[in-house]
């Protein structure tokens, strides 16, 4: 489904979620991006000291621009957002790459598999973490799976972790720090492999400029 989708879509997909998002990441805003353009701040913001933009500020401010397909900002909130979230995409890659082992490639996922993706991302990760994840990272589930996932990431959800009933103090204590050390883990695997992505990336980049500029002095 997102495949070929713009970023003004795909903004359109969470645009009610923008000030969830905007909370998770605002610390990003006001210290990276706000302090370090100027002009843009002054232009939004009227030159109002960034710290002190209220979480409703910032949504009204970079909202129209979102809208209206803004790529540089919509790279911007994906890619913090995604940063406190590595344990979702450790998660996704593993998944994905057991379904397919170029699953980059795809164009569209099988839909029981999907759905059963979609299912275990939610009981992990509650349903609107799982749902602006797979919008942020482009995961190519098919339209109606992405309709179930909004249906539930618009009802507030918590993940909870099981009690087992009886579970003697001790035992239950080693479980929790296994557990909190397995999501660490995780974390840093995932963030790994987001730097492995982005340096992918940037090395394609760096590869189709020097392409060209060969082609130019032809």
């Amino acid at each position: 489904m997102l495949k070929e989708s713009t970023v003004k879509q795909r903004f359109e997909m969470i645009e009610e979620f923008l000030p969830e998002i905007v909370q998770m990441i605002r610390k990003d805003l006001r210290q990276e991006h706000l302090k370090q353009d100027k002009e843009f701040l002054n232009a939004h913001f009227s030159g109002k000291n960034p710290n002190k933009l209220s979480v409703d500020e910032l949504v009204q401010g970079y909202a129209p621009l979102l809208c209206e397909g803004g790529e540089e900002y919509w790279d911007f909130f994906a890619d913090r957002w995604l940063r406190r979230h590595t344990e979702m995409y450790y998660f996704f890659e593993e998944k994905l790459r057991e379904y397919d082992e170029n699953f980059t490639e795809l164009e569209i996922l099988e839909a029981s598999f999907a759905k059963q993706l979609a299912s275990e991302a939610k009981a992990m990760f509650g349903a609107q973490n799982a749902y602006i994840f797979a919008v942020f990272n482009e995961v190519v589930f098919p339209k109606e799976i992405y309709d179930e996932m909004l249906a539930k990431a618009r009802v507030k959800d918590e993940v909870v972790e099981e009690i087992k009933v009886g579970e003697n103090p001790e035992v239950r204590h080693q479980r929790e720090q296994r557990n909190l050390q397995s999501k660490f883990e995780k974390k840093l695997l995932g963030l790994q492999k987001l730097y492995d992505r982005d340096v992918s990336a940037l090395k394609k980049q760096v590869a189709a400029l020097q392409r060209k500029l060969a082609a130019r002095d032809e």
